[in-house]
């Protein structure tokens, strides 16, 4: 599990390893300056009509390709030189713990300061796992709180 969940909280609802795994494989693809980081996106963590809403937009996956959340990661790091996720508590909305709630802090950093940026957000995750081939995000809905710089 990637170090956003290193000092996690979790609710006393069991959450899946597979859930987990998810949710971290998740942040790792979003915190990663890669080219192909939408791609892997729609690959590996979005169900085919899933949905991403961010600060920079909502994206939807449709079946066509995934082709809108494959593109979501396109002008991610254009003034971003350094992100970082870290979940800091996870609250459950059911008992089958695929309907959460993900309380946090993103670290980032622009290219033209070396200041470190702290944003509080939260973010709501669907979680479908009725494929055989594991569990898929259907929706992750980030809400974006203060912002303090360091």
């Amino acid at each position: 599990m990637s170090d956003a969940f290193a000092s996690t909280q979790w609710p006393p609802t069991p959450i899946s390893s597979e859930v987990k795994h998810l949710l971290s494989r998740f942040l790792e693809i979003v915190d990663l300056e890669d080219e192909k980081a939408g791609q892997l996106l729609a690959d590996e963590v979005f169900t085919s009509d899933g949905e991403l809403v961010a600060s920079t937009g909502s994206f939807h996956g449709a079946d066509v390709l995934f082709l809108e959340i494959a593109r979501s990661r396109e002008n991610a790091w254009k003034v971003v030189d350094y992100r970082h996720h870290v979940i800091d508590k996870v609250f459950a909305g059911n008992k089958d713990g695929t309907d959460l709630i993900l309380v946090g802090r993103l670290e980032t950093r622009t290219k033209d300061s070396s200041n470190t940026t702290i944003t509080e957000f939260a973010a709501k995750a669907l979680v479908d796992t009725s494929k055989p081939s594991g569990p898929r995000l259907k929706l992750w809905a980030a809400y974006i709180g203060n912002s303090n710089a360091l």
